[in-house]
């Protein structure tokens, strides 16, 4: 049986999910809820459910952080998010973040079912691959292990840190302990780990094809690129197929932070003006980055450097003095104001407002009056 965490600030909104999700027939069970993105992030990390609902506006975090967050600390969770509002940006921050829906409220019972449904379809595949490898349970966990920290090394793009990673599975690999099933072994093992390797680099932009191309692998016979996706060639062993994909790993990181650094050229200013210009819109860390080709990370330090302010707080200080503008000396309808500063979900906007200013949005125009 599977576990689920759902996170919305709502406290309703948790118990329409339960109430709608047929857990037993799934073979899924609640083991734990939250009301604020930070808090629901550390209980995860307490609980490491097998999947998580949220909503894409949680208290706390930003929605697009909140994915990333999730993705990175726990890159085997399988993600649904549910959103109020229905619009491109924020379904393709999902879909990045490897999100494997995208519920819009107010959910179906239908909708839900068949999304948790789908999450425990992947979660049994890839279950039944590792056991596929594997003789047994034992053995399942600890290259389970080594798949985290090879994944970790990733995020980190150390070199160095990757080659452990991957000397450490081969030794495991090589050794008494661990009994991989003889037919195939090696090949799915590569599989999995390549497959690991592109979904880390379709986020970035980029493909593990190209970006080994360009560093002349096809032509030393490492990969085969004949059918249009990258195949690791048959190796004698499971540890001589670890290792292999170690340093495909190795020159992806290469060619990704040369990329990298091909488009780190930001002059600051430029992200601070496109933000003023486009603060009411639905941007974001994630939208942001995007824009001006850069990673995340390297975007959220920068920004921070530069303005002493972390960007999804400058975004939010930017529509609420836009808010408090429209309200209290153009005297727009809230709704109105609530728009045209970038919010469609007026509670919402609500909340966010009496956080910021102490007031609400009501108490402020009466204020005025």
């Amino acid at each position: 049986m599977y576990n689920v965490f759902i996170m919305d600030d709502e406290p309703w909104s948790r118990e329409v999910v339960k109430a709608l999700g047929e857990w037993e027939k799934l073979g899924l069970r609640v083991a734990g809820e939250a009301e604020d993105g930070t808090e629901g992030l550390r209980q995860i990390g307490d609980q490491l459910p097998d999947i998580v609902v949220t909503d894409m506006r949680m208290p706390g975090i930003d929605g697009a952080e909140l994915l990333q967050a999730l993705h990175v600390r726990h890159p085997g969770t399988k993600l649904i998010v549910m959103s109020g509002y229905d619009d491109f940006i924020y379904t393709k921050g999902a879909i990045r973040s490897r999100a494997m829906e995208y519920l819009l409220k107010p959910i179906s019972p239908e909708d839900l079912n068949a999304a948790l449904a789908r999450c425990k379809e992947e979660l049994d595949r890839e279950a039944g691959t590792r056991s596929s490898i594997f003789a047994s349970g034992e053995d399942v966990q600890r290259y389970a292990g080594h798949r985290a920290r090879i994944y970790a090394s990733l995020l980190s793009l150390d070199k160095e840190r990757i080659a452990g990673a991957f000397e450490s599975l081969a030794r495991e690999l090589a050794s008494a302990k661990t009994s991989v099933a003889e037919a195939g072994g090696s090949s799915r093992i590569a599989s999995d780990l390549l497959f690991m390797l592109e979904q880390f680099l379709s986020e970035q932009e980029v493909t593990l094809e190209q970006l080994l191309l360009d560093r002349g692998v096809a032509a030393n016979g490492m990969i085969d690129t004949a059918t249009g996706s990258v195949t690791l060639r048959s190796t004698a062993s499971p540890q001589e197929a670890a290792l292999a994909v170690g340093e495909i790993y190795a020159l992806a990181v290469e060619g990704l932070l040369s990329l990298r650094q091909s488009r780190s050229r930001l002059d600051m200013e430029d992200v601070v003006a496109y933000i003023d210009a486009h603060f009411q819109d639905a941007i974001s860390l994630e939208t942001v980055s995007g824009q001006f080709l850069i990673s995340r990370e390297h975007l959220s330090r920068a920004f921070k450097a530069r303005t002493g302010e972390n960007l999804s707080d400058y975004i939010v200080r930017k529509r609420m003095e836009k808010a408090r503008s429209l309200i209290a000396v153009d005297r727009l309808p809230i709704k109105h104001a609530a728009q045209l500063s970038g919010y469609e979900d007026i509670a919402y906007f609500y909340r966010v407002f009496k956080k910021h200013f102490g007031i609400t949005p009501g108490e402020l125009r009466k204020e005025r009056e």
